[in-house]
């Protein structure tokens, strides 16, 4: 009976370790490492107009690249560079494609805006955590699109983004976990505001195992989106709700795949309109670490 109570004793003790163990958000990169990202995006937008339904759908895929450049005991610097982009539009009885690895696609009628995007690089300084110390430089500005690409560039926005540089003080790509040490089942809340809009976000740590950490995430947010068709200024408002998980590498605590489900509902103002918008965007990350 007591060997049996000892075996007992000496199984469930290290379970119930593993299940009060907490992760820290410090992460651990290589110096000269390459990371490579690839942002997949689906997306469906219907307008209204004049009483009838317009359908868009669009989906993109870019890939770009994090080399770790230098590594202290207290930071991180990283040179970022586009790869590729590639997309698929259908709406208002157009289909369009693009591939920037396609010779002929760069000399077309997207080859401008997608070749300035791809010659866009910027440095990073990050701490351990993935908060950015300085970017550099601190802002890119790209030729403006041809007024007949808004549509499809507004809708293949998680494509196209990547290209800019975070802020000075905001979370990086990398940046996941909070500062302090985060246990099973535990959430934490995170809040941003800028120009666009605003967000709030729950973080839940959902599961740890040897390999990895898993976190579920939900959230809604507001964004306010100007943009110019037809010589004149449109303003969309949308109200979104979101959902995800994120999978962090448990040895180095750096993403190894972030998925996000968003759908939204609001209205663009247009000519003296106010058309009714509705959507729903589909984003997939899969991070692959160059160890």
């Amino acid at each position: 009976m007591k060997k049996t109570t000892f075996f007992i004793l000496i199984t469930v003790f290290p379970a119930m370790a593993g299940f009060c163990q907490k992760v820290s958000g410090r992460l651990v990169f290589q110096q000269a490492q390459v990371i490579a990202v690839t942002t997949e995006v689906k997306s469906t937008v219907s307008q209204e107009a004049m009483g009838q339904a317009i359908d868009f759908t669009a989906d993109g895929t870019a890939v770009h690249s994090y080399k770790v450049t230098n590594t202290t005991d207290d930071n991180i610097t990283l040179h970022h560079e586009m790869k590729s982009i590639a997309f698929n539009f259908d709406g208002m009885g157009q289909k369009r494609s693009f591939d920037s690895e396609n010779k002929k696609d760069l000399d077309g009628q997207f080859g401008p805006i997608v070749k300035d995007i791809l010659n866009k690089t910027f440095d990073l300084i990050i701490d351990t955590a993935g908060m950015v110390l300085l970017a550099k430089p601190e802002k890119l500005d790209l030729s403006k699109a041809d007024d007949r690409l808004a549509v499809v560039l507004n809708m293949l926005k998680d494509v196209t983004n990547v290209v800019y540089p975070p802020k000075k003080n905001e979370a990086s790509f990398f940046k996941v976990l909070p500062g302090k040490g985060i246990a099973l089942n535990e959430s934490w809340t995170e809040a941003i505001e800028d120009a666009i809009g605003k967000a709030n976000t729950i973080y839940t740590l959902t599961a740890i195992t040897d390999s990895t950490i898993v976190i579920d995430f939900k959230g809604n947010s507001v964004t306010i989106t100007k943009a110019e068709m037809m010589g004149r200024e449109t303003v969309t408002n949308m109200n979104n709700a979101f959902t995800g998980k994120i999978i962090l590498d448990r040895i180095t605590g750096i993403i190894r795949e972030k998925t996000i489900v968003t759908e939204s509902n609001g209205t663009t103002e247009a000519m003296g309109g106010t058309l009714p918008v509705t959507s729903k965007t589909n984003i997939t990350i899969h991070v692959t670490p160059d160890r």
